[in-house]
């Protein structure tokens, strides 16, 4: 990559890493970006996350994922964690949905996956997107699907201190193919 000059955000090296990395996780999509926040930033705005929208998240995580919802001028609302996984308690996320939430961000904390399938099914009763920050979570699973390729959309990070590691950088993955335009489009 450094001897054919493309050392940033062309080239045919990112595009390898981007469709590698979402055939690894198992969606048809993949959008670099330049760190895990990027990337959640990134996710909220193609899912159109805005001025006074909500986005739930847990209240246990990397302090990244509230400031990617306030980068969006939208305002976190925070769930606590079970005591139990350290994850988001899903049994209280219904009580937190209110007539401005646009999206639910559910961390894998630690690489330990979120329980999905309950959140899942509120979301799509309510017609919200879930949004997985999967930052720690490369290659962990769920009931057998990969933690990225579960809810609408995920964002990874490949920080120095992360499984898979670029140094730095991120990457968005979706299987949703206009959610994937969007991303690079605002990329």
């Amino acid at each position: 990559a450094v001897r054919s000059g493309w050392i940033s955000s062309g080239g045919e090296y990112l595009k390898r890493f981007e469709d590698g990395f979402a055939a690894y996780v198992g969606v048809g999509h993949g959008i670099g970006t330049t760190s895990g926040t990027t990337a959640l930033h990134l996710a909220l705005a193609a899912l159109g996350v805005g001025p006074g929208d909500e986005v739930i998240i847990p209240d246990f995580t990397m302090i990244a994922s509230a400031f990617a919802v306030c980068y969006c001028g939208a305002m976190p609302v925070f769930v606590d964690a079970d005591p139990d996984t350290w994850n988001m308690d899903v049994a209280q996320v219904a009580a937190r949905i209110g007539p401005r939430t646009k999206a639910i961000m559910a961390v894998h904390i630690y690489g330990h996956p979120t329980d999905m399938d309950p959140l899942l099914a509120l979301a799509k009763a309510r017609g919200i997107p879930v949004l997985e920050d999967a930052a720690e979570a490369h290659g962990a699973e769920y009931k057998g699907r990969r933690c990225g390729s579960i809810g609408d959309l995920a964002a990874f990070s490949f920080y120095a201190n992360k499984a898979i590691t670029t140094g730095e950088g991120g990457m968005v993955v979706t299987s949703d193919a206009a959610l994937a335009e969007e991303c690079r489009s605002l990329r």
